[in-house]
């Protein structure tokens, strides 16, 4: 067999985009190996001693602490790298960039996490006992403050969802969780606020910084873009993150929950309000719908999860079962309606362009949850027992307004981060990242098969191309072509109506004004 030297190029781009990212993730991932090497240390049993006969030996405290947090450590390892992930998936040409971005950065978020919980911890600590420790040991619990970041980031990435490079997810991936932890050392470690599922620190916070970075992200282009939708497989794997979101729930708002009747409460509570968000949007997605009282898989996807946003602040507290299903419910109708009135005017008059929706799955329902909370407070400990009182009031009498100042914390951090996040991310524009006629796609940064996805132009063609070879049909199947048809496309919410493209997007930008971005280079 015989092998022509075109067969062995290596195919180069001016992009400088892939050089920033590859060194500055190798430089940061040197920094954690001597961080982690000089400032940590294993969670340890305080009360083992080398006498101890070892066959008697149950563990000690970290045994129990493994034993307490290992199933809900797994459950949210599945939401983050699985759920967020494959909730992503649903536009048609971006798959890969949903599930590889979300996989690399979460991974980093979870070890850059690991130091930034344990310095605010210790600076806590100093403030409190006057003493800086100089290492920090890290235990179960420090691992899922990594997720519950890895999360918010995540959250923030789904308003920028086609817009963005490896690197402009690096850079918020390292920034982001800075503004994360200082946002949990004032509400959590210094005004004790209730929040016991991340509905300020997490949702909150993340929604309002990914909207922020979002304002910077929107041109005209972006909203225009016949890329931005979805496709059928694509939903349907999406749906399976859903699923997997809506499953795990429980376990991300009961896992730091006081144990015993406070954690049981958690999981009820959540499982209760997720119910009641998934019946509202069945409900609300065919009575509000503008085709012909249609589900629409957009509600499905992320409004049925409203439930478990809505109870992140105050899952562990009595509200009542009854109570639960109705704040899942209201939560449920809010997103659905949030997706149907709301982000078109935030999109047409704030020009904010929320790709995943995230105001109407995060950040409505956990403002929702962050008043309740307030409201709990209010009322006060009464009905709880004298343990749940010192574990779940911890400010006393000034709880609600701890609750009260940690909310506008939250949501001033998120507009503070946003705003130098999205500065610096547009500002990187300039090293030729991401054009406009690659938004929404996989291919300015993937190796891709050859059954990637057409255009929407070409498969709008073939659409037509059908139905004109099958014009000969009785009236009930033309009509069916009709409303399935490229006709019909334009007027789904998450579908523009397509515009002339390439008949088929290849590896390399097919257009003149960029054929000398890439060059060929011997092996």
């Amino acid at each position: 067999m015989t092998h022509n030297d075109d067969d062995h190029k290596w195919v180069t781009t001016k992009r400088k985009e892939p050089i920033y990212f590859t060194v500055i993730l190798f430089v940061f991932q040197v920094f954690m190996i001597i961080c982690f090497s000089a400032l940590t240390g294993y969670d340890k049993n305080t009360e083992y001693t080398d006498s101890e006969d070892p066959d008697k030996f149950n563990g000690g405290e970290v045994q129990e602490r493994v034993n307490n947090f290992y199933g809900y450590f797994r459950d949210i390892n599945i939401m983050i790298f699985f759920g967020f992930g494959f909730l992503m998936t649903f536009l048609r040409r971006y798959g890969y960039s949903a599930l590889g971005y979300t996989f690399i950065i979460s991974a980093l978020v979870s070890q850059w996490s690991v130091l930034l919980n344990g310095f605010f911890e210790a600076w806590s600590h100093s403030n409190k006992h006057g003493e800086f420790p100089s290492t920090w040991e890290f235990s179960m619990d420090s691992l899922l403050q990594g997720f519950f970041c890895s999360g918010s980031v995540m959250i923030s990435y789904g308003a920028i969802l086609g817009r963005v490079t490896p690197l402009h997810m690096l850079i918020m991936g390292i920034i982001e969780p800075v503004f994360f932890f200082l946002n949990v050392f004032i509400g959590e470690m210094n005004l004790e606020a209730i929040d016991v599922g991340g509905g300020m620190y997490i949702h909150l916070f993340g929604s309002v910084f990914g909207l922020t970075v979002a304002w910077f992200l929107t041109d005209r282009k972006s909203k225009e873009c016949t890329d931005n939708a979805p496709s059928y497989s694509g939903d349907n794997f999406a749906m399976a993150g859903t699923l997997f979101l809506w499953m795990m729930w429980p376990s991300f708002n009961a896992a730091i929950a006081p144990l015993g009747e406070p954690q049981f409460r958690a999981i009820a509570n959540t499982f209760l309000s997720l119910t009641g968000s998934t019946i509202a949007t069945f409900i609300f997605s065919r009575l509000f719908s503008h085709l012909g009282n249609k589900l629409d898989m957009v509600h499905v996807q992320n409004s049925s999860l409203a439930g478990g946003v809505v109870q992140g602040c105050i899952a562990h507290m009595n509200v009542n079962p009854g109570g639960a299903i109705a704040m899942g419910f209201i939560a449920g109708t809010i997103s659905v309606c949030g997706y149907l009135f709301i982000t078109p005017r935030v999109q047409r008059k704030l020009h904010i362009q929320d790709t995943c929706g995230i105001l109407n799955l995060h950040c409505l329902p956990g403002f929702l949850g962050s008043v309740a909370a307030i409201f709990a407070a209010m009322k006060g400990p009464s009905g709880y027992s004298k343990v749940e009182q010192e574990q779940i009031f911890r400010a006393g009498d000034s709880q609600a307004s701890a609750n009260l100042i940690a909310t506008m914390v939250s949501i001033g951090l998120g507009i503070v981060g946003g705003l130098l996040v999205g500065v610096i991310l547009l500002q990187l524009k300039k090293l030729k990242g991401l054009k406009s006629k690659e938004y929404y796609q996989d291919s300015a940064f993937w190796i891709l098969p050859v059954d990637y996805p057409k255009d929407v132009a070409s498969v709008v063609a073939l659409n037509n191309a059908t139905s004109e070879a099958t014009a000969g049909g009785d009236d009930e199947e033309e009509g069916v072509g009709k409303e399935h048809g490229a006709v019909e496309m334009g007027q789904h919410n998450r579908i523009v109506q397509p515009k002339q493209d390439n008949k088929y997007h290849k590896q390399l930008p097919s257009d003149d004004e960029e054929d000398d971005e890439f060059k060929q280079e011997p092996i």
